[in-house]
């Protein structure tokens, strides 16, 4: 599994759900000033009113948000992954030993009895 770059995901997310949050302004603005979709846009993004200034506002304030959002969910991602490579790691360690006593501990072939366990353990490389 590779690792997320936090700061790039969240940057993505962020300029993705800032758009999207500045033309769902612009839609409020044209079409459904007064709805309740405006009301909702005007408690969660401060500042927001159905202008064009207060469309780059919601607009800032959805990127900041998905910003921190793609933050914490990219860490995560990256821990969960970092954990889930370390008890990879172990097991194939494990049966590396098992695999070099079941041969009578014979020497220089720890490479050979790793490549085997990491074969057992992750499955056949795909092509």
């Amino acid at each position: 599994m590779f690792k997320l770059d936090a700061k790039a995901f969240g940057l993505a997310l962020g300029i993705v759900w800032g758009g999207i949050t500045f033309l769902l302004g612009i839609l409020d603005m044209l079409y459904f000033w007064g709805n309740s979709w405006g009301k909702m846009m005007t408690m969660v993004y401060l500042g927001y009113n159905p202008t064009l200034i207060g469309c780059i506002i919601a607009a800032v304030w959805g990127f900041v948000y998905a910003w921190v959002f793609g933050f914490m969910v990219a860490l995560m991602y990256n821990r969960l992954v970092e954990e889930n490579k370390a008890e990879t790691e172990e097991k194939i360690k494990a049966l590396a030993k098992k695999i070099w006593e079941r041969k009578g501990r014979p020497a220089n072939t720890s490479s050979d009895d790793w490549r085997e366990a990491e074969k057992i353990i992750k499955g056949a490389p795909k092509r």
